[in-house]
């Protein structure tokens, strides 16, 4: 029998509820403006090839 998303999804959300995870979402804006920045610089220094550069380096 396969697994429906939605009960998947029930799941993650009572954990999450349970577990009080929060950080996920406050720490993803500050990621993401991270990984823009230096994706913005490695374009800024070497073209191209440095925003691929830029971003892979934060993985």
């Amino acid at each position: 029998m396969p697994i429906r998303v939605d009960d998947v999804m029930q799941l993650l959300v009572r954990i999450a509820s349970v577990k009080g995870m929060k950080a996920a979402v406050a720490h993803s804006g500050r990621g993401a403006l991270l990984t823009g920045a230096s994706a913005f610089v490695g374009g800024l220094l070497a073209g191209p090839p440095g925003i691929a550069a830029g971003e892979c380096a934060l993985l």
